[in-house]
C-alpha cells in the first residue's frame, strides 16, 4: 500500500481521513453510527506531517488510570516486544462511546467505559464529547482498544461547544463569575439532594465573625460576634485549614472584649484566614467560624468545651472552605501553581464546520483533544493533618480549594465542579472518603452518584476505613489523638445507637482489638491511653483482620470499677505462655507462631520480646483460613496486663481445647 500522504494540507495539519473526521460530516457520522474508520494500521509510522495521526503513534493518550498498561499509544501494539497481538491487515477506528457501554478485553475481562457521573441537568450538548481509538480486523473485529476515551475540550464559546461539554480547567481567582457559579451548585445541592438538606435552621456557634461589605474599602469588614445570648440561627461558613505553627493572631482573654467591639483589620490577619474572609463574603454568607478565632486559645476550659461541639459546627455549617494546598495559616489557598502530567500530552486540531445556513464559509475552529488526568489529593498538606480528618468527614458541603481547581463535595456527591474537564474524578484519589447519610440512595446511584450507606450500613467497615486513613496522618501534639476524631465518634455514635470508648464501639469490642502497628520506624506511647487501644501509639494501624475476622472465642467486657472508666477490659479466653508458643516445634513438631507484630519499635524502651517467659498470648479468635487471632500481652503484676503486640498463631486443637482464663486488660 502506499504511503504518501502528500494530500496534507498545510494549514489545517491533517491528513485527508483526519480533516473528514474533524469536521461537521465526520461529527455527523458519529453521532449517527458511532464509529469512524480511519485508516490501516501499518501506514500511520508515514503519517508524521498529520498531528493527530502522530499523536496517536507517537504520545500516551491513555491518561492516569489505577491499571498497568503496557500499550499507551499505537507504536506500542506493533513493537517487537508485544506478541499478543495479531494486527495485519487491521484498521485504526475512532468511535464515540455510549452509556454505559461494556467492552470485553482480549483477556477476557469486562471494563465499564467511563459512565457519566455529573447530574444530567449539567449536560448542555449530547454530541462527540469523548472519542475511543480502536484496532479492528478487516471483518470488523476488535483487536485492541484504548481503556479510555480521549476527550474533546473547547471553551464555552466556541461554535464547536454545541459538539462538546468538556471545557478547559479555568482557575483565574477568586471572581463574580466563579461566585456565582458556586453559588449556584450550593444552592442546588441544599435544595435539591435529600441527604444534603437540614431539618430546621441551623443555630450558629457560639462564636463567630461577622462578616459585612466595608465602607468603600476593598476588604471586608470583620468582627467577632458571641452569638450565645441571643441564640441566633443562620448560614454561615467554617475553615478547614492547617495551622503550621504558632498562629500570630488568635483569640484570647486578653483581647476577647477588643476583637468584640473593634473592627478586625485585614492586615492583622494572616494570609489563609484573609482569603476565608474573602470567599465567604463572596459567596454572599455573613458568618464565619475559625477556630482560632472563635475559641479561647488560652482557656481550658473554653477549648474543652468547644472542641466537643466540633461535630455540630461543622455538620451544621452551609459550606466549609477547605484551604487544602496551603501548609500553614500565613500561606495563601488561592494561589495555584501546579500543572497537569506532560507525560500524558494533549493535541489541539482544526474542526472545520459548516455554515449554520449551509451556504457561507466554513468555520475553522480549534478543539483540545485530551487524555484522562487524575487528581491525586492525598498530597494535600490539608489531607496530612489528623485535626483537619474529621473536618472533611462532617461537613454537608465542602469548598476544596485543590491545586488545579476548586470543587465542591456532599453527602450526595464525591465531586461537584463547574463544568466537566479533563480531571476524572472517578480514578482520582480524593481524600478522605466521606461519611455519606443514607436517604435516597436508590435514586442517587441511579444518577450515577457517588453514596456511602451508613445507617443501612456497616458500622464495621466505616469504622475499620476511618481508623486507618486517620492514623496515617500527623498531629502537632501526640495526646491530640483521641480529641481530634471526638467529632467523627459524636457523629457515628449518634447515626448507630452505639457507644465508643477509647477507640472500641461497645457492641462489638473484640474485633477493634485486632489492630496491628504498621508503621515503620519510632513507634511512642500517648500517655493517659489503655495499652489495648489503638489510640495509644503513635503511627499508622492496621485492621484488615477484621475484613477476615471469621469466629470469636473470646469474650470481652469492660471493668467497671476501672479509673478511669472504660480504661480496663475484661477478657475471658485461651492463654498460651510466650515461651510455649516460641518452643512449640519441640512439643508439636509443627510452628505454632505465623507472623507478629510488635506494637513499638525494636530498641525503643516500649519494645517488649515476643517470646520471653513473662509474655502471654490471649486468643481472641479465628479468621477465615482457620489461623487464630491473639493480643501478646506482658504481666505487670498485681492480676493486670498490657499490650504489647498482636500475632497470628496456628494453634493445636489440644490447646485450644485448654479452660478459658479472665484476665484484666490495661
Amino acid at each position: 500500500m502506499s504511503t504518501d500522504f502528500s494530500d496534507i494540507t498545510a494549514d489545517r495539519g491533517l491528513c485527508q481521513q483526519c480533516q473528514i473526521l474533524f469536521s461537521t460530516e465526520g461529527f455527523s457520522q458519529l453521532l449517527s453510527t458511532n464509529r469512524f474508520k480511519h485508516s490501516e494500521l501499518d501506514t500511520f509510522p508515514g503519517r508524521a506531517k498529520c498531528r493527530f495521526c502522530s499523536y496517536l503513534w507517537n504520545e500516551e493518550f491513555i491518561g492516569d488510570s489505577n491499571q498497568v498498561y503496557t500499550v499507551r499509544r499505537l507504536r506500542d501494539l506493533v513493537d517487537s516486544t508485544s506478541k499478543r497481538y495479531n494486527l495485519s491487515h487491521s484498521w485504526v477506528v475512532v468511535s464515540r462511546p455510549i452509556r454505559q457501554q461494556y467492552f470485553i478485553g482480549l483477556d477476557g475481562s469486562t471494563a465499564n467505559l467511563e459512565p457519566l457521573t455529573i447530574d444530567i441537568d449539567s449536560i448542555q450538548a449530547n454530541g462527540v464529547d469523548r472519542i475511543f481509538i480502536s484496532v479492528e480486523s478487516d471483518k470488523g473485529r476488535t483487536m485492541w482498544q484504548a481503556s479510555r476515551p480521549l476527550r474533546l475540550v473547547v471553551p464555552k464559546d466556541s461554535p464547536v461547544a454545541s459538539f462538546t461539554n468538556y471545557r478547559p480547567v479555568e482557575w483565574n481567582g477568586l471572581t463574580i463569575e466563579w461566585a456565582n457559579d458556586i453559588k449556584a451548585i450550593l444552592e442546588r445541592c441544599q435544595t435539591s439532594h435529600p441527604q444534603c438538606q437540614l431539618s430546621s435552621p441551623t443555630s450558629l456557634p457560639s462564636r463567630v465573625l461577622h462578616i459585612s461589605s466595608g465602607d468603600g474599602e476593598s476588604f471586608p469588614r470583620v468582627q467577632l460576634l458571641v452569638t450565645t445570648k441571643k441564640q441566633m440561627k443562620g448560614k454561615y461558613a467554617a475553615l478547614s485549614y492547617c495551622w503550621g505553627g504558632p498562629q500570630p493572631f488568635q483569640l484570647t482573654k486578653d483581647n476577647i472584649d477588643t476583637l468584640q467591639k473593634e473592627v478586625i483589620e485585614g492586615a492583622s490577619l494572616p494570609q489563609a484566614l484573609k482569603d476565608a474572609v474573602n470567599v465567604t463574603h463572596l459567596l454572599g454568607l455573613r458568618y464565619l467560624w475559625i477556630d482560632a478565632l472563635c475559641i479561647v486559645q488560652d482557656d481550658p476550659e473554653d477549648k474543652r468545651r468547644e472542641i466537643s461541639q466540633m461535630c455540630a459546627i461543622y455538620q451544621n455549617a452551609f459550606v466549609t472552605i477547605a484551604a487544602a494546598t496551603s501548609s500553614s495559616v500565613s500561606e495563601s489557598f488561592l494561589d495555584h501553581k501546579s500543572t497537569f502530567n506532560p507525560k500524558q500530552a494533549t493535541c489541539t486540531v482544526d474542526v472545520s464546520l459548516i455554515s449554520e445556513d449551509g451556504k457561507g464559509p466554513n468555520s475553522i475552529n480549534k478543539v483540545t483533544l485530551s487524555p484522562v488526568h487524575a487528581l491525586k489529593t492525598d498530597v494535600f498538606p490539608l489531607n496530612k493533618r489528623g485535626w483537619t480528618f474529621q473536618e472533611a468527614l462532617l461537613p454537608t458541603r465542602l469548598l476544596v480549594f485543590g491545586d488545579l481547581e476548586p470543587f465542591i463535595r456532599c453527602r450526595t456527591k464525591n465531586v461537584m465542579k463547574r463544568s466537566w474537564s479533563v480531571i476524572d474524578y472517578q480514578i482520582s484519589a480524593i481524600q478522605p472518603r466521606r461519611i455519606i447519610d443514607s436517604v435516597a440512595t436508590s435514586q442517587a446511584l441511579e444518577k450515577g452518584l457517588f453514596v456511602v450507606d451508613t445507617k443501612g450500613g456497616d458500622l464495621d467497615n466505616i469504622w475499620r476505613e476511618i481508623v486507618e486513613q486517620y492514623t496515617l496522618r500527623e498531629l502537632g501534639f501526640e495526646e491530640d489523638r483521641p480529641l481530634a476524631i471526638g467529632g467523627v465518634v459524636d457523629f457515628l455514635s449518634e447515626r448507630f445507637g452505639d457507644e465508643c470508648h477509647f477507640g472500641i464501639w461497645k457492641s462489638n469490642p473484640l474485633i477493634w482489638l485486632l489492630w496491628k502497628a504498621v508503621c515503620p520506624g519510632e513507634r511512642t506511647t500517648i500517655q493517659g491511653m489503655p495499652t489495648w487501644s489503638w489510640m495509644s501509639i503513635t503511627g499508622a494501624v492496621d485492621l484488615d483482620s477484621v475484613v477476615y475476622f471469621d469466629k470469636p472465642e473470646a469474650v470481652i467486657s469492660w471493668d467497671t470499677y476501672a479509673n478511669p472508666p472504660y480504661a480496663r477490659l475484661l477478657v475471658s479466653c485461651c492463654v498460651l505462655r510466650g515461651e510455649e508458643v516460641y518452643n512449640a516445634v519441640e512439643e508439636t513438631g509443627s510452628e505454632v507462631l505465623v507472623e507478629s507484630w510488635s506494637d513499638f519499635s525494636e530498641g525503643s524502651t516500649e519494645y517488649v520480646f515476643l517470646g520471653t517467659k513473662d509474655t502471654y498470648f490471649l486468643i481472641l479468635g479465628r479468621d477465615t483460613t482457620g489461623h487464630s487471632l491473639a493480643i501478646v500481652a506482658a504481666y505487670e503484676g498485681d492480676g493486670v496486663y498490657h499490650r504489647c503486640g498482636f500475632a497470628e498463631l496456628n494453634v493445636p486443637s489440644e490447646w485450644r481445647a485448654r479452660p478459658r482464663k479472665q484476665i484484666l486488660l490495661a
